[in-house]
C-alpha cells in the first residue's frame, strides 16, 4: 500500500498523520466503479424518447480572500511529508463518528462542540457521532501504552494520532484516531480532539504563520477555530471544491477577493 506520513509538530505532544492512498497489492484490492453496461436498441430508444434532464446547475464560486486561499493551499493540499499537492477529503453528506474507551464527560462534551463548529461551517459534509462499530471515523480514548494495539501504525511518544484512508479518486473512506487520556489536562485533551478530527477531514498540513490557527506548526493550545480556520474548513466543504482537486483547479473555482 502507498502511504504518505505526516507529522504535526504541536510542540509536546506531537500529533502524527498517516495519509494512506490508493489500495494495492499486499491482500487489499483497488476499489472500481462499476462498468457501464451498453444500452440495448430498446433502452436506447426509450432513452431517447425520454425528456431531457437539465444538468445540473454550477456550484456558486465561493468568495475568498487571498490570504485565505493561500492559507487552504498551505493547509489542504498534499500531507505535510511528500504527497500529491491536490485536494483530499470526505465526499458523503455524513460522516459518522463513534468513540471507544473511556470518554470523560468534558472529553464528550468537547467533542459535542467539535462536530457542532465543524457542521456550522460545512455545506456538503455533516459529522454526526454513533454508536454503530462501522462508523467512518473512530476515536480511540486511551492510555498511549495501548496506542500501538490499537492503532499498528502508531509512532511512539506521541499523545495524539489519526490517519486516513482515500481511494484513487482522492475520497476518504474512513479514518481513525488516538487520543490520550491519562496524564495530561482536559484543555490539552480537548486541543487533541479538535485538532486531530479536523485534519482528519483533509486539512492535513500545518505552518507556523498564524499561532491562534489550530494548524499552527508550534506548541499551542486552542479550544476553538480561528476566523481563518473557519474560512478554509468552509472552502473545503463548499459545492465549488472537489476531491482530487489541484492549485490551479482550486482558483478557478472560487472569487478572490482583493
Amino acid at each position: 500500500m502507498t502511504r504518505t506520513p505526516s507529522q504535526i509538530h504541536g510542540g509536546t505532544p506531537w500529533v502524527v498523520v498517516v495519509i494512506a492512498g490508493v489500495l494495492m497489492a499486499g491482500g487489499c484490492s483497488t476499489a472500481k466503479a462499476p462498468s457501464q453496461p451498453s444500452l440495448s436498441v430498446a433502452t436506447a430508444a426509450s432513452a431517447a424518447a425520454s425528456p431531457s434532464v437539465e444538468p445540473s446547475p454550477t456550484p456558486a464560486r465561493p468568495r475568498v480572500s487571498k490570504k485565505a486561499l493561500n492559507y487552504f493551499f498551505k493547509i489542504a493540499l498534499g500531507a505535510e511529508y511528500g504527497g500529491d499537492r491536490i485536494v483530499v477529503k470526505w465526499t458523503k453528506p455524513v460522516v459518522t463518528v463513534r468513540t471507544d474507551g473511556t470518554v470523560s464527560s468534558a472529553s464528550q462534551k468537547c467533542l459535542r462542540k467539535v462536530i457542532s463548529d465543524f457542521n456550522a461551517l460545512t455545506a456538503t459534509t455533516d459529522l454526526k457521532l454513533t454508536r454503530d462499530s462501522a462508523a467512518d471515523v473512530t476515536i480511540h480514548f486511551a492510555p498511549v501504552a495501548r496506542f500501538p494495539s490499537l492503532s499498528p501504525k502508531y509512532v511512539p511518544g506521541n499523545d495524539g494520532f489519526f490517519y486516513a484512508w482515500f481511494n484513487g479518486e482522492h475520497r476518504i473512506s474512513s479514518a481513525t484516531v488516538l487520543v490520550r487520556t491519562t496524564g495530561i489536562s482536559d484543555t490539552l485533551r480537548c486541543d487533541h480532539i479538535r485538532k486531530a478530527l479536523t485534519r482528519s477531514t483533509g486539512l492535513m498540513r500545518e505552518s507556523n504563520q498564524y499561532p491562534d490557527s489550530i494548524f499552527y506548526g508550534r506548541h499551542s493550545t486552542t479550544t476553538r477555530y480561528s476566523k481563518l480556520d473557519e474560512q478554509i474548513i468552509s472552502l473545503l466543504y463548499s459545492d465549488a471544491i472537489g476531491a482530487g482537486y489541484d492549485q490551479v483547479q482550486v482558483t478557478s473555482a472560487v472569487q478572490v477577493l482583493p
